[in-house]
């Protein structure tokens, strides 16, 4: 009678570890594919967004703009006033700021109390979250995402980008804002999805200021030179 063998003969390892080889590079390119997959999805989606943002800013005569929670790769959409404005500049950004921090610093805890922040708020433009429940709850980026910076002029020349380590305090969370308003503009706004562990892949979406168009491309934008196409100055009319 024979006996069966024990073991495995070193042809038949070699064979059995190509097979593994084979099946975990079918599966790397499979999750590789999903996540790209996803990323795009989730880029699309903001796209959509816009284009929606854009045509219901102007039937309902209000203002939105998109929150970008960039540490913790989400964002959302809030609806407000229709005469909000947006800032040209880093500088007026930071000078409404401290304007803003001034006048709280006045106020006692009684009159925050008693809605002395109300006119602070008519100030900034009151913003709330969409009862729509599409919007209602932040959107997640897809696991493996991650902004890898948010453009509008107020936050020139480079854009917002996320903290390099995820802040342990809220108020120290980077938080930026695009915005739409009720003549059916928008600030000219550039924001990247990025892979987390490659910056070079990824999604790029811009929204042109004035006509609101979204574009959305895999290039790496550089912000500043996305509307270099612009005149500087208008036509000489004779």
């Amino acid at each position: 009678m024979r006996t069966l063998r024990a073991g495995l003969t070193l042809i038949e390892i070699v064979v059995v570890m190509a097979m593994i080889g084979i099946v975990l590079a079918i599966g790397g390119v499979s999750m590789t594919e999903l996540l790209d997959l996803k990323q795009r999805g989730a880029a699309k989606e903001l796209a959509q967004t816009y284009t929606w943002l854009i045509d219901e800013a102007t039937m309902r005569n209000v203002s939105f703009r998109v929150v970008y929670y960039l540490d913790r790769a989400a964002w959302k959409v809030e609806v407000g006033d229709p005469n909000t404005l947006a800032f040209a500049n880093p500088e007026e950004r930071e000078a409404f700021q401290e304007e803003i921090e001034d006048k709280m610093a006045r106020f006692t805890q009684r009159e925050l109390d008693e809605g002395a922040m109300s006119e602070i708020e008519e100030a900034t433009g009151q913003f709330a979250g969409l009862e729509d429940p599409t919007f209602a709850n932040e959107q997640k980026l897809p696991g493996g995402s991650r902004f890898l910076y948010v453009y509008t002029a107020q936050y020139a020349p480079d854009g917002m980008e996320p903290n390099e380590e995820p802040p342990e305090d809220p108020e120290d969370e980077n938080i930026a804002y695009t915005y739409i308003f009720p003549d059916g503009t928008a600030e000219h706004s550039v924001i990247r999805i990025v892979d987390a562990g490659d910056i070079e892949d990824g999604y790029t979406l811009e929204v042109e200021p004035l006509s609101g168009r979204v574009h959305l491309s895999t290039d790496l934008v550089d912000p500043e030179e996305s509307m270099d196409w612009i005149p500087e100055e208008g036509p000489e009319i004779n």
